[in-house]
């Protein structure tokens, strides 16, 4: 079937609705606006995003009934000035492109609501800018602006500004005057200060701040009363001032990664209160009147220096998110208990010893982390957590499996990794909604036999054990995707696994372990493989099989001793990348280039010959790919002139015992030396030809090239073989 021309393509995207016309060319791979575009003298509605298009031409200003115009994601340097000519244009999205700066025509679109001029290089804007008055959203984030033009104060309309990632030292006094600005984010700049013009931003409700270097906040910045989100995390600030309290309508604090050593207890009085974000700084303590946030949903403390919390902490009866990570708490209040609506708690890394009781009253807790502590034992009363999805209990000091987890009736994820367990509860075929189970870094020394019986188990994780064989059990795990047995001391492949034909990624990276030697013919049955990790192992070659992998999209076979990989692997139609660094490696099979999906191919640290290892520096497939081509073609072509050359050198008495050492049938030899149409060399040609199309399924043109060195030398014909090597050394010789 016939393309359609751009003019048809261009008639199937204009629409009509009640008198709305839209041509949309968004992702059509265009370098240019399409010229029968500026025909339509109706269009309202434009769309070009993801395009190539370098230049908007100046054919645009015949559009002067457009309203929305967006080259989202193209390669725009500049605007034409006929864009001033778009008196109706409401919006304007040129985000992702070049631009380095903006026609001062710009300013004459007087009914400009919306402009989006994200991540572009432009650093100044226009000094008529503020003539834009009806603009109500503004963002120009990731560009280069240093500051903005003082006629900004004229925008009174603006109520979204976004300057979010630009190189901004203060933050401009214009900004202060715009009386309907409802958002400001000015997020990723080098802001030091805050003038105290600011409290004149009476509409602002959010307000962001975040990595910037401020070490303090103004008092004026505290008038702001209907302020419902500040954020100004990743900043120097060492204090909060009292003033905080001021902020009735305040609803998100975020000020993590600070220099704060407390929090003042004004910040309790800010009664609408959801969420506040500490995290990140060096608080010793909370606040004692934390209990006052009584609408308080989130508590994020991690990354403190916190050795105790309040017992007012646990009458936030309401709350439903807790993380105190990474501080030094030893022992956590029995009040937690009255926390009935909590979902999440993180208490990971921290100083417990033991399992804090209060945490077994939260029947909705979901989420629970107790990663990195010195917990020894789980109690019993664990079983009243019956609403527990998700349980970290890695890196602490268990040497038994925890029974008492087995009597968690919703359990989907469990991690017991880095502890000093050696095998496992029977009782854990009771968690039949287990869907992760994590028991990495501990001394399991056989499989846990017991796992097997997990039949709704969809990831295992046994790295970094002690574990030499898999059971015949293990086929009961009939839905596993994820399996990573790797560091292990296996003697050899665990052929078990290859079984679980359900299994989509299989890790068996041995780089701590007993080194595998090679794979099983078996390894075919995981037609569902679309990651295989086999790296650290000391595997020479990967079988042919490989290519029966059909869903195979990442290969990892780095730190082997593999010398070549299989012309098979050309059959995995859904590779995308293949990392086989640090191998003993020469050449590719040419059939390579037919892995029209491989996005990357790495062979750092092989000595690659064919192609050679500049070529493969890249990593890309086109070049390795055109490359292997092109030698074959040159290799095929010796191999033909070789073939001439030995026609002629074959004596009689010796052609049998040529035949014979290129491995031919007797039947064979006998039907070419009874055609009594052919003469002597002639034969010896029929003879290299069947000889060749035997081989070729299995060689590259330039390995029969060797072998047939190889079969010239077995055959005493010494003279010959040197002519063809310096035939073959001659045409190496010549680049292609």
């Amino acid at each position: 079937m016939a393309q359609p021309t751009m003019a048809e393509e261009l008639r199937m995207s204009l629409r009509k609705r009640k008198g709305r016309f839209s041509a949309d060319f968004n992702d059509k791979g265009l370098k240019e606006i399409p010229p029968e575009v500026f025909q339509i003298q109706l269009l309202k509605y434009l769309y070009l995003n993801s395009n190539e298009i370098r230049l908007l031409s100046k054919n645009v200003g015949s559009l002067t009934n457009l309203k929305i115009l967006s080259l989202e994601g193209n390669k725009l340097t500049a605007l034409p000035p006929e864009i001033k000519l778009l008196s109706f244009l409401a919006a304007l999205n040129v985000s992702n492109n070049k631009l380095s700066r903006l026609p001062d025509e710009v300013s004459n679109l007087k009914k400009m609501r919306q402009l989006f001029i994200n991540r572009n290089n432009l650093d100044e804007l226009p000094a008529t800018f503020g003539d834009l008055v009806a603009l109500e959203i503004l963002s120009l984030s990731g560009n280069r602006l240093k500051s903005v033009p003082a006629s900004m104060m004229n925008l009174k309309n603006l109520h979204v500004l976004n300057l979010d990632n630009n190189q901004m030292p203060a933050l401009p006094k214009a900004i202060c005057s715009l009386p309907m600005l409802v958002k400001l984010s000015m997020s990723g700049n080098l802001i030091q200060s805050l003038p105290k013009e600011i409290k004149e931003l009476q509409n602002v409700r959010e307000l962001s701040l975040n990595n910037n270097k401020l070490t303090f906040l103004p008092v004026q910045l505290y008038f702001l009363i209907y302020l419902e989100e500040l954020k100004v995390d990743n900043n120097k600030l060492l204090s909060i001032s009292d003033k905080v309290e001021n902020l009735q309508e305040l609803k998100i604090l975020s000020l993590a990664n600070n220099l704060l050593t407390g929090i003042t207890e004004k910040v309790c009085f800010c009664c609408k209160m959801e969420c506040l974000i500490l995290t990140g700084n060096q608080i010793m303590q909370l606040p004692r009147q934390m209990s006052r946030l009584k609408n308080l949903r989130q508590l994020c403390v991690n990354m403190n220096v916190m050795e105790t919390l309040p017992e007012e902490v646990f009458q936030l009866t309401h709350i439903s998110e807790m993380e105190f990570s990474a501080n030094s708490l030893a022992c956590i209040p029995d009040e937690i208990k009255y926390c009935t609506y909590v979902i999440k708690i993180d208490l990971s890394f921290n100083k417990l010893s033991e399992f804090p009781p209060g945490l077994c009253s939260l029947a909705a807790l979901r989420h629970l982390n107790l990663r990195g502590n010195g917990i020894v034992d789980i109690p019993a009363d664990v079983a009243w957590m019956v609403d527990l999805t998700h349980l970290d209990l890695s890196e602490n000091k268990l040497s038994v499996f925890p029974e008492n987890v087995c009597n968690l009736p919703n359990l989907c994820h469990l991690d017991l990794s880095k502890n000093e367990l050696s095998d496992v509860h029977q009782n854990i075929l009771k968690l039949e909604s287990l869907h992760v189970l994590l028991l990495k870094f501990n001394r399991f020394e056989s499989f846990p036999v017991e796992v097997c019986a997990l039949g709704s188990l969809c990831k295992l994780d046994l790295s970094d054990n002690r574990i030499q064989g898999a059971p015949a059990e293990i086929s009961k795990l009939q839905v596993i995707k994820e399996l990573n047995l790797s560091n292990n001391a296996f003697t050899h492949f665990p052929v078990e696994i290859c079984q679980l034909v359900s299994l989509e990624s299989l890790e068996i990276s041995q780089l701590n372990g007993t080194k595998l030697t090679e794979l099983p013919e078996e390894l075919r049955n995981l037609t569902m493989l679309s990651e295989l990790d086999i790296s650290y192992n000391a595997l020479r070659t990967i079988p042919d099989i490989i290519g029966e992998l059909n869903n195979l999209a990442l290969l990892k076979a780095t730190n082997n001793n593999l010398q070549v990989i299989p012309k098979s692997i050309a059959l995995l139609s859904s590779l995308q990348q293949i990392d086989l660094k640090e191998n003993q490696m020469h050449s590719l099979p040419t059939e390579i280039y037919h892995l029209n999906s491989l996005k990357e191919i790495n062979l750092d640290g092989n000595p690659m010959g064919l192609p050679p290892a500049e070529l493969c520096k890249g990593k890309q497939l086109y070049p390795i790919g055109r490359y292997l081509q092109s030698a074959d073609l040159r290799d095929g072509k010796m191999l033909q002139k070789i073939f001439k050359l030995i026609c002629s050198e074959v004596p009689l008495e010796n052609f049998e015992f040529f035949c014979k050492k290129l491995r031919l049938l007797e039947d064979e030899v006998k039907t070419i030396e009874t055609d009594k149409s052919l003469q002597l060399p002639d034969k010896v040609l029929q003879a290299l030809n069947m000889w060749k199309s035997n081989s070729q399924a299995k060689l590259t043109p330039s390995a029969m090239i060797d072998q047939i060195i190889q079969v010239l030398v077995m055959s005493d014909f010494h003279n010959l073989a040197t002519q063809v090597i310096t035939l073959r050394t001659f045409a190496q010789a010549i680049k292609f």
